[in-house]
């Protein structure tokens, strides 16, 4: 009888446990956009809607870093175009995207003088906007090849004089969470984990590359142990796939669901794929008949899923939840409420 009472005992607090932990972690949670154009110039619309969601941070793409083979050196590439003032409701985060290419290429001798002329770039742009930013974020996929080129780059960049004593932060995708041991931890403060772009687009049986809930909660179930602490990122943007004799020809950029479901250019063949009619200009770009489209962007349900399944992994208190990203055609396809919903799904 005392054994049935014990194990009895045991049970019910193996259950609490159990549910305890599968409660929502409650956070302080900073509402944030990135912004991803050359032109920073917000229509009304987009301004409205942020202020409507108190949006308080803006992580502002400032610059590309791209490899010039004809001179064989990195360069900055599609600087951004800030006006004079900005609006002081926000606070601005100047981010740099590194390409890939520029990680296969550089050279060690190459790492000071590139992470110099990041910082006196970032310095430039941000003080002729007036902007003065506590962070600066670093966007780079980076691979088990190159992670020790770029952590030594994102070291030498942390004592560079503009970022010194400002907050380094870097973005994270899934797969870098999940396989930590190959991946590296890189040396900054804190990261910014991108939670889409999981499947492979340019496969014709992958149903959506931007978010797959299932295999995303397979990538994501420890990053309460990752040992930096960790912002989010979700995705609203949208766009099309393009095949063409069943490989892969590209991105159509901004391309909303309904533009392609209600056209009569185009047959729905199933699922999210609808096929052209016939050769044909369509939103600027040239098309031919039998040409496949693979229509993806993530549903609302799917935000809301997402949202709550990390939101109970991260321990820390304070987190900034960003959507990427901020223009109108993005922002058209939710509600108010709906966005909202997915912010306060961290608090």
């Amino acid at each position: 009888m005392y054994l049935k009472k014990q194990f009895a005992a045991i049970a019910v607090l193996c259950a609490f446990c159990f549910l305890y932990s599968c409660k929502r972690q409650h956070h302080n949670v900073t509402r944030g956009f990135y912004y991803w154009k050359t032109i920073y110039k917000p229509s009304a619309y987009e301004i409205d809607r942020l202020h409507e969601l108190q949006v308080q941070k803006m992580y502002l793409r400032l610059f590309d870093v791209d490899w010039e083979p004809a001179n064989n050196q990195p360069i900055p590439i599609a600087p951004i175009q800030l006006p004079d003032k900005m609006d002081t409701s926000l606070r601005f985060i100047p981010v740099v995207f590194i390409t890939q290419r520029t990680l296969a290429h550089l050279q060690k001798n190459q790492v000071t003088p590139l992470a110099e002329n990041i910082d006196h770039l970032i310095k430039a742009l941000c003080t002729n906007a007036g902007i003065t930013p506590q962070e600066v974020q670093i966007d780079c996929d980076w691979t088990s090849g190159n992670k020790e080129l770029y952590f030594s780059l994102l070291s030498v960049l942390k004592q560079q004089a503009y970022v010194k004593g400002k907050t380094l932060s870097c973005t994270i995708r899934m797969h870098q969470v999940k396989y930590t041991t190959s991946s590296g931890i890189p040396p900054v403060d804190k990261g910014m984990l991108m939670c889409y772009s999981m499947g492979d687009m340019k496969k014709t049986g992958v149903r959506n590359s931007i978010l797959d809930v299932d295999e995303a909660k397979d990538y994501l179930k420890r990053i309460g142990t990752y040992s930096l602490p960790l912002d989010i990122a979700l995705p609203i943007f949208q766009w099309c796939i393009l095949f063409r004799n069943g490989r892969f020809n590209g991105i159509m950029h901004d391309i909303a669901p309904a533009d392609v479901s209600g056209n009569k250019l185009f047959t729905h063949t199933g699922d999210n794929i609808y096929r052209c009619k016939a050769d044909t200009l369509w939103q600027g770009f040239s098309l031919k008949a039998k040409d496949e489209l693979r229509v993806e962007s993530p549903s609302y349900d799917a935000l809301m899923d997402i949202a709550s399944f990390t939101s109970k992994q991260l321990s820390q208190p304070d987190v900034n939840v960003l959507l990427f990203s901020c223009d109108s055609i993005t922002l058209s396809k939710y509600s108010m409420h709906e966005l909202e919903s997915v912010y306060n799904s961290y608090r």
